[in-house]
C-alpha cells in the first residue's frame, strides 16, 4: 500500500484530495473492496506508466561508445558528467547527455536541464 501511495500522492495538491486517496487504497488492500481492486490495479499501472514517460537515461555522447547504446542510469553513474566508459578506453573526458533530447550534462543535476526530465 505505502508504494502505491507513494506512486499517487505527489500528483495530488489538496490534503483532503491525499486523505481520500489513502483512504481508498487502504480499503481495498485490507479486501474489503474487492470489486474496486481491477480499477484500482488499473489506476495505479496508468500512473506508474505515465510517471515514467517524464523520465530518461544518460547516454554518452560518442556514438561508438557502449554507453551510447547501453544508456546507464543515473545512480550508476552518480556525480560523474562525464563518460566513464571512454575514459577507461583512452578516449577523453565525454560529456554524458540526456538520451532523452541529447543535451549535454555539464553539472550533477538529477533532471536534464533543457527538458526538464528526471534522470532514471
Amino acid at each position: 500500500m505505502e508504494m502505491q501511495c507513494d506512486i499517487l500522492v505527489p500528483y495530488f495538491r489538496k490534503s483532503d484530495t491525499i486523505a481520500l486517496v489513502k483512504e481508498n487504497i487502504g480499503r481495498v488492500s485490507d479486501g474489503s473492496s474487492s470489486h474496486s481492486a481491477d480499477a484500482l490495479r488499473l489506476g495505479l499501472k496508468k500512473a506508474f506508466e505515465l510517471k515514467q514517460q517524464n523520465r530518461v537515461r544518460l547516454r554518452c555522447s560518442h556514438d561508438s561508445c557502449p554507453w551510447y547504446i547501453n544508456h546507464p542510469s543515473y545512480s550508476s553513474v552518480g556525480s560523474n558528467i562525464h563518460c566513464q566508459s571512454c575514459a577507461h578506453r583512452g578516449l577523453g573526458r565525454l560529456y554524458l547527455h540526456c538520451a532523452g533530447c541529447g543535451y549535454n550534462r555539464t553539472a550533477n543535476y538529477s533532471s536534464c536541464q533543457s527538458c526538464a526530465k528526471m534522470f532514471i
